[in-house]
């Protein structure tokens, strides 16, 4: 029984490997505890289903003789001002799409092979946007919510669902339909989409899709192939039908009499060859690829069976399931069959989310995303902008005094108004920047990032400063990533600026960094750019991943630096730069779900310590160095004049002494662990070195 279990297991697991749709797996993972040994999860629900009187009678007939079956829809749209914020045209594309389907009004119905048409079903079914939302308001049947974390949809993990950060309106009421970036899929499948069979929790209940799914147009217009039949596919689930390959060849399949077993999921297009994967059957039939419960195309499904509707019609006759959704109350709850004007809600964002800085003088664009309603009146007001006030839908905007303001927009329509506010939204900077070259950043002070951006999501993915590790003391900053981390995810750190334009000797960018593999297959990407025109524009410097980043051992899951010989130095010409008054340098990690990246000791100018040694003859030692509280200078050869500076990495004056001996001792005890650049100073002779401070 064991051995069974296993392989039953086994061939399930494979399945999810290469699907398209996740629901297998995911309503696997609601059940897998209650699960008797050797029991599917197919078997328990239909077990389940049984016991609560669900009939799947080809004679039931509950369609009204009036009306088609009506079922209320929500799509609750989940981003971060991308494509996936899908426009309202591509939902009532997708609307269009299904309605379609259910009622075999679809186009390609012709399609469908002579041998399956008689058996090809009208489910009788209409979909429409829900026109009252729980609370009573009206609605457009959408909903938007800005969240670039659970965009990202891990339906492995109950806390990063999108679920959990948009929570469904009442499930006997609307068919919710959540529309997000990307499923994360522990296989090497793409998952398209997933839905929850009837009967588990109603705070999950419903559908989860990829935006680029999601009807025929927009987003959508790229997957020629899907013809917006995803969403058909999911809502067969919702509904409570299974796969008709669900478990191959014997066994009880998908509990449909007039769907044919199928030995696996039909890929690509392949009704013109009349596949027969089994020949279990009796009598033995063809598979019916073009049945919306399989995997082929799109553009190659085309039918439901009269037992897939007579399944349906037992859960939309059973009030423990689907019934209470196309009740004639719930039409009139959802307010499907009226057309009120509803409230505009206000909302906006960067035309171009990737300049959210710019220097005085420029201009900053803006977008408006407002949404469930038709705007007949909008404002926008704009704090040190000009003009401050606009009625433009995409108003471009100019500030010439440097600071960080405040954007509102207020929208309305005859049933009312909403408004949006952001304070610290835009961010103009002197055309000069206070910083001068030659720079450094050790990160060791508290303050050391300040005045950078670190970009870092809700789930603790990106840069952060850390006190843990470092080259020459015990801070640098950190992109965190690890095998939970969104695959391809990019973060940004940016610096401060800095004036380089009256440098005037080579410049170049040093830093440090250290790096090692999670697996060995896949390497992190570093990417190092630059902008001298306050981020409107970046350009690639440099790119380090596979040898040329890795730093530590070739592999170490969640390795972390323990010594500088861990760290690589990084040498790159700013020399196309060399005139610009405000340089931005930026650091770019791409995830590729392995382990975390550190920059220290970030220098521009000359040389890697931003202190030339401009003579080598004046023979100095520091003992020791690393030092405490307290370090040596001494000389070489019997000199006991000049002047010992010891300087930060951005140049500030931190100890000045005059030297009266041959060896002299420096109080060190102030200085925070770090990088510091030591300076001997004697008859217009200098000599330099590097002083580590590590107590």
């Amino acid at each position: 029984m064991k051995k069974l279990t296993y392989t039953v297991l086994l061939t399930l697991l494979s399945t999810f490997v290469i699907a398209q749709c996740g629901t297998d797996e995911y309503n696997y993972r609601l059940v897998k505890d209650k699960l008797s040994e050797g029991q599917t999860y197919v078997d328990y629900l239909e077990q389940t289903y049984i016991q609560n009187g669900v009939k799947y009678d080809e004679s039931l007939d509950i369609k009204s003789k009036k009306a088609s079956r009506v079922i209320p829809v929500v799509f609750h749209v989940i981003h971060a001002y991308g494509d996936e914020n899908i426009s309202k045209a591509q939902i009532e594309d997708q609307m269009r799409v299904i309605n379609e389907d259910f009622q075999r009004k679809n186009a390609d119905a012709s399609n469908t092979r002579d041998f399956f048409k008689s058996r090809a079903a009208n489910f009788d079914i209409e979909f429409k946007l829900a026109r009252i939302a729980p609370d009573g308001s009206y609605t457009e049947g959408i909903t938007r919510t800005y969240d670039p974390v659970n965009m990202i949809e891990d339906y492995e993990d109950s806390d990063n669902e999108a679920k959990s950060a948009v929570p469904a309106w009442d499930r006997n009421k609307y068919l919710n339909i959540w529309v997000v970036k990307e499923i994360k899929s522990s296989g090497t499948g793409t998952i398209l989409g997933y839905a929850q069979f009837p009967g588990n929790q109603a705070s999950t209940d419903g559908i989860v899709m990829i935006h680029d799914r999601v009807g025929t147009i927009g987003t959508a217009s790229s997957s020629s192939s899907g013809k917006g039949r995803t969403l058909t596919h999911e809502i067969g689930h919702w509904l409570g039908l299974f796969h008709p390959f669900q478990g191959g060849c014997f066994g009880d399949g998908d509990r449909v009499d007039d769907t044919p077993p199928v030995l696996e999921a039909s890929y690509g297009c392949t009704s013109g060859q009349n596949p027969n994967t089994c020949n279990s059957d009796f009598p033995d039939e063809i598979d019916m690829v073009e049945n919306y419960m399989d995997y082929a195309n799109g553009s190659c499904m085309n039918a439901f069976t009269n037992g897939q509707l007579a399944r349906v019609n037992g859960f939309l006759a059973s009030t423990s399931y689907r019934a209470r959704n196309i009740a004639a109350s719930n039409i009139v709850a959802t307010g499907v069959n009226i057309n009120p004007v509803s409230i505009p809600k206000a909302d906006f964002w960067y035309d171009n989310p990737d300049n959210k800085v710019i220097c005085a003088g420029s201009s900053m664009k803006f977008k408006d995303f407002s949404y469930n309603g038709d705007i007949t009146s909008r404002t926008w007001k704009f704090e040190g902008g000009t003009p401050a006030i606009s009625s433009d839908v995409n108003p471009e905007i100019v500030y010439n005094t440097p600071g960080v303001y405040k954007v509102e927009l207020e929208v309305s329509n005859s049933a009312g108004g909403t408004s949006a506010s952001r304070i610290l939204f835009v961010s103009v900077l002197p055309n000069v920047a206070e910083s001068k070259a030659p720079f450094g950043q050790d990160f060791e002070s508290n303050n050391s990032t300040s005045e950078w951006q670190l970009e870092q999501d809700l789930s603790g993915n990106g840069w952060e400063r850390v006190n843990f590790t470092g080259f020459s003391g015990n801070n640098s900053i950190m992109a965190f990533v690890n095998e939970n981390t969104p695959q391809s995810l990019r973060m940004q750190s940016i610096s401060k600026p800095v004036d380089v334009s009256e440098y005037e000797v080579p410049l170049n960018l040093h830093f440090k960094y250290a790096y090692s593999r999670r697996v060995s297959s896949a390497s992190e990407i570093l990417l190092v750019l630059a902008s001298d025109n306050c981020g409107q524009s970046w350009s690639t410097l440099k790119a380090y991943n596979s040898n040329n980043l890795v730093t530590g051992p070739e592999v170490s899951p969640d390795w972390i630096p323990q010594s500088s010989s861990d760290w690589g130095r990084a040498s790159i010409s700013l020399s196309k730069y060399k005139d610009a008054s405000n340089l931005f340098l930026r650091f770019d990690v791409i995830s590729q779900q392995g382990n975390s990246v550190f920059i220290d000791d970030i220098n521009i100018g000359e040389f890697a310590l931003s202190a030339p040694i401009l003579n080598q003859e004046l023979a100095w030692k520091i003992i020791p160095n690393p030092a405490q509280n307290r370090f040596t200078v001494k000389s070489n050869n019997n000199i006991a004049r000049g002047e010992i500076v010891v300087r930060d990495v951005t140049g500030r004056l931190l100890i000045q002494k005059k030297i009266n001996s041959e060896q002299m001792i420096v109080d060190s005890s102030d200085l925070p662990n770090g990088l510091y650049i030591l300076s001997v100073t004697n008859e217009n002779n200098t000599w330099s070195s590097k002083l580590i401070i590590r107590k």
